[in-house]
């Protein structure tokens, strides 16, 4: 029997693990093998969530290492195909998702593995359902350019299919960064373009906004170094 690939949703940010559902807690407190995006967020998480097993002798990690040319997924699976089951998960939110994990999931999917999603937090599906922007049609697109010209044509798109589709456009920055893109965001696009602002969802001082950039342009909100989505829609 092959064991399962569980996609584990954790924080969006801070330690109270009480958001989860327990059906959550039940399933990572048997597993003993981890592919995680950050080994020392991914510890202090399940330290969190209340799991007791000893790092060093009972549980076994894998790290998605981002700059790695190659990564062993056979050897991942490895602990699945002899009947474990084991557990993704991301540095924030959901596995697969702006994060990496995807390759994990489709090579358990060419080798007949079950994988078993979770319930957990994702801020792009709260920062839509509060935005108030269309549900029906929308676009998650990362992070946006780093060059600044290629930042400003891409605003520009985002804002133009707003406008011809009635898609709602979701994007992110790094928390350090933030301020100076919704600073470019309200010089580049019209005033009349509305603009959702989610904040440090899920935690105590968070806020979800949407107003015109004119309104922004009056009232700009302290992002630095926060954790925020980006949404622009009618």
């Amino acid at each position: 029997m092959k064991g399962k690939v569980y996609l584990i949703p954790c924080l969006l940010g801070g330690e109270d693990a009480s958001i989860l559902p327990e059906f959550n807690k039940r399933i990572v407190a048997d597993i003993d093998v981890f592919v995680v995006e950050n080994l020392r967020s991914a510890r202090r998480f399940l330290r969190a969530f209340g799991y007791a097993k000893n790092f060093d002798t009972e549980v076994q990690f894998f790290e998605l290492d981002k700059h790695a040319a190659n990564l062993n997924y056979a050897q991942m699976l490895q602990p699945v195909l002899k009947g474990k089951n084991i557990g993704l998960i991301s540095e924030a939110g959901n596995p697969c998702i702006a994060d990496p994990g995807n390759e994990l999931v489709a090579k358990a999917h060419q080798s007949g593995i079950e994988v078993m999603p979770l319930v957990g937090p994702s801020s792009i599906l709260l920062t839509l359902i509060g935005s108030g922007f269309n549900g029906q049609q929308f676009a998650f697109n990362g992070y946006l350019p780093v060059d600044n010209a290629e930042r400003a044509k891409k605003l520009k798109q985002l804002e133009a299919e707003v406008l011809r589709s009635n898609t709602t456009q979701l994007f992110m920055e790094t928390p350090y960064r933030n301020q100076k893109l919704l600073e470019e965001i309200i010089a580049q696009l019209s005033p009349e373009t509305k603009l959702c602002i989610a904040c440090d969802l899920t935690l105590p001082e968070q806020f979800v906004k949407t107003h015109p950039l004119s309104f922004w342009k009056q009232h700009l909100p302290e992002l630095h170094k926060r954790y925020v989505m980006f949404a622009l829609g009618k």
